[in-house]
């Protein structure tokens, strides 16, 4: 089947954007979403945080209703967020989008309704284009902003010329207002019965699936009064059987938007719950199940003279422990992935100064300086190749995965001892020696994950590294160095 016309952003989209390129495995909540969205004609809520992915399920969404046989429209309100008038971006897109359905070649025996749908079409435009010039003159919304200013201007002008004729002039100017808001109101009425006699035309000429669906994308984008006037336009002219939405937010944020035109005080979850009728909540990924469906790329680095430890042999060990991190410190997708970015940026720079010698690096050590530069927890300044200090991060951190950051960062920080450990032995000096601090310690007691190896192997493969001639054994300050380089990425 052909979808450029019924989703004009189908063939653009439905490579990137379909269920099995979801790293975040939300395959099975976008089918059930997408049948409750058109069970019924209805404005529904998808409350997700930033960074959760709001705009790729969205999408993917959108794919998945085009295959249904459903008209559908896509309005990512943050693109014209410059706009002072929301009504007219909705309109615009939405008309645009549905009319493009009526380029398709008119089936036979449906002509009479053809003619019907395109004389419904110039009718909305007419009754929107009414609508849209008593908005511009703020005389639409009474009570919202654009009305409380137009009141405060025209009050303004009376008490400062209190004269006969201005009084009689004001008393002319109100009865205006008043009868342009009149018909205003009923060409919303209007619109709204159009847009679902439309609908009933386009399921009988083209054998569509209704209701339309419209998919509203960036709102929590938005300025607060930008994102409020969204709403109320989407409620006030849309809001009919036959045409349902999905409005993709930041609840939270949404509510502080509110607020922020209304006041504190103002009660913002009661004032939203009169534009939608439902709030689904997006659900929390496996960040484990995400990195893995990633496929990080570790294999280019594979037979190259970067040497990546603790995982060397099993380069995608890495994942778990990243995971977790990522998880134990609240991190969003969003994030996780602009924190990959500059890891893997790290990690190309690192390659390409190996030359004629390998460079040993910790890819556990350059994560965790990574992730505590992001959450603004950098330790650079207490932190030195002779100082090590765990950090700031999350203390909620499983014993077994802080023993794991804690055995790597001594595999890159150095002390003055006496007794060094190696192969479960220890051995005494009589003054103390310089050495990297994983052999000031005996791990032979410590489990570490499995890809590692034991202990006795793991401090046998560093020593060979150590000795190795031609081989740059980075430290803390060599990763230090990539992390702040890596910071000026976002």
């Amino acid at each position: 089947m052909d979808y450029k016309n019924h989703a004009n952003k189908y063939k653009k989209w439905q490579k990137q954007y379909n269920w099995d390129t979801c790293k975040a495995n939300r395959k099975e909540f976008g089918l059930f979403i997408a049948d409750f969205l058109t069970s019924d004609s209805s404005v529904i809520n998808l409350n997700g945080i930033y960074g959760s992915g709001k705009t790729e399920f969205i999408r993917r969404l959108y794919i998945e209703l085009a295959e249904k046989n459903h008209p559908v429209v896509y309005i990512d309100v943050w693109e014209s967020n410059f706009s002072n008038n929301p009504l007219a971006v909705i309109c615009s897109e939405l008309l645009q989008q549905i009319e493009s359905i009526f380029i398709t070649r008119v089936p036979n025996g449906k002509l009479k309704d053809y003619t019907k749908a395109k004389e419904i079409l110039n009718t909305l435009k007419s009754k929107l284009g009414l609508c849209l010039k008593y908005i511009e003159a703020g005389t639409v919304m009474t009570g919202e902003p654009a009305g409380i200013t137009a009141s405060k201007s025209i009050t303004a002008a009376v008490n400062s010329s209190p004269d006969l004729n201005t009084q009689t002039s004001f008393q002319k100017l109100i009865e205006a207002v008043q009868k342009n808001h009149l018909d205003a109101v009923q060409a919303s009425k209007d619109i709204k019965e159009n847009i679902t006699f439309l609908s009933v035309l386009i399921e009988t000429i083209y054998k569509l699936n209704i209701p339309i669906v419209v998919l509203i994308d960036e709102l929590d984008r938005c300025r607060p009064s930008y994102a409020i006037e969204v709403l109320e336009s989407i409620k006030h002219f849309f809001d009919t059987k036959g045409c349902t939405f999905l409005v993709a937010t930041n609840t939270v944020a949404l509510e502080h938007s509110v607020n922020t035109v209304y006041g504190q005080t103002f009660e913002a979850k009661i004032y939203l719950r009169k534009f939608f009728d439902r709030k689904v909540t997006l659900p929390q990924v496996s960040l484990l199940k995400y990195l893995e469906a990633g496929e990080l790329d570790f294999d280019k680095y594979e037979g190259s003279k970067l040497i990546l430890y603790p995982f060397h042999e099993v380069k995608k060990s890495n994942i778990a422990i990243f995971a977790a991190l990522f998880e134990e410190n609240n991190i969003e997708l969003r994030d996780v992935e602009q924190i990959l970015n500059r890891f893997f940026a790290g990690l190309d720079y690192a390659l390409s100064r190996t030359n004629n010698s390998e460079i040993v690096l910790n890819t556990v050590v350059l994560l965790i300086g990574l992730l505590e530069q992001h959450l603004d927890k950098v330790v650079i300044g207490d932190r030195t190749n002779m100082n090590y200090n765990f950090g700031k991060l999350s203390t909620n951190i499983p014993s077994h995965h802080r023993e794991m950051i804690d055995c790597m960062f001594r595999c890159v920080t150095t002390i003055m001892s006496k007794d060094k450990h190696s192969g479960g032995v220890r051995a005494s000096n009589g003054t103390p020696q310089k050495m990297i601090k994983i052999f000031s310690r005996d791990f032979s007691k410590i489990k570490l994950p499995v890809e590692v190896g034991t202990v006795h192997v793991f401090v046998n493969k560093l020593q060979s590294c150590l000795v190795k001639k031609d081989c740059n054994y980075w430290m803390w300050e060599d990763h230090q160095k990539i992390i702040e380089l890596s910071g000026h990425i976002e």
